[in-house]
């Protein structure tokens, strides 16, 4: 059963600090989804579920000065974590701290890409449904929705791997961090168009990259 809002608050503020090691395998997933955002100058990104601002710091280091940026999370130690590290572009870069609560702190419109990285995984499927309303509110008109989450396996090694994880989710979600493996195409359903969708494979791990439109 999914972490409760309150509940991942607590997992993710107590594991905050640790949470850049899992870059061995979110790096990889992270650069598929940037070569397909076409991130350019002079947008807007709304992330959702910033974390500790590593991945925002990464965007702002290799975007022009004309991109602004906004991310929220519910945890206070990853927005601690996230507004010391995006402290260099602190007149462009904001972060800000929520509740859980629909709708987000963005205008209508506002942003030309929504990235998401490894949060839809812990969320319950009905509250992701809901999320994905609002951010389809918060895209501009020609803009992107851009996910990544951990996805089932394919291989037999994978397949083990998934399922071991999907099992002690069940059983004990906070040992997972909250998350477990997702197939974020069958979220979106009929809703979204999906442009691109691909796949990483990385010691045992599948991750899935998704680049959508609302339909």
């Amino acid at each position: 059963m999914a972490l409760t809002l309150s509940q991942a608050r607590s997992v993710y503020d107590r594991i905050g600090r640790m949470q850049d090691w899992q870059g061995f395998y979110e790096d990889a997933t992270t650069e598929r989804l940037v070569a397909g955002a076409a991130l350019a100058g002079g947008q807007t990104i709304f992330e959702f579920g910033c974390g500790t601002g590593r991945f925002a710091a990464r965007l702002l280091n290799s975007l022009p000065d004309s991109v602004n940026y906004l991310g929220v999370d519910i945890s206070p130690v990853m927005i601690n974590l996230a507004i010391r590290r995006l402290a260099a572009w602190a007149e462009r870069a904001k972060v800000v701290l929520v509740e859980g609560t629909l709708p987000l702190p963005a205008d209508d419109g506002s942003a030309d890409r929504v990235i998401s990285t490894f949060v839809f995984d812990l969320l319950d499927v009905d509250y992701a449904r809901e999320v994905l309303d609002d951010l389809r509110r918060i895209l501009a008109p020609d803009g992107r929705l851009c996910l990544a989450s951990l996805a089932h396996g394919d291989r037999p090694l994978e397949r083990a791997v998934s399922q071991v994880w999907t099992s002690l989710w069940r059983v004990a979600p906070q040992l997972v961090g909250g998350c477990r493996p997702v197939s974020l195409t069958a979220l979106l359903g009929d809703d979204w168009q999906v442009h691109q969708h691909s796949r990483v494979h990385r010691f045992g791990l599948v991750t899935e990259v998704v680049i959508a439109t609302p339909n």
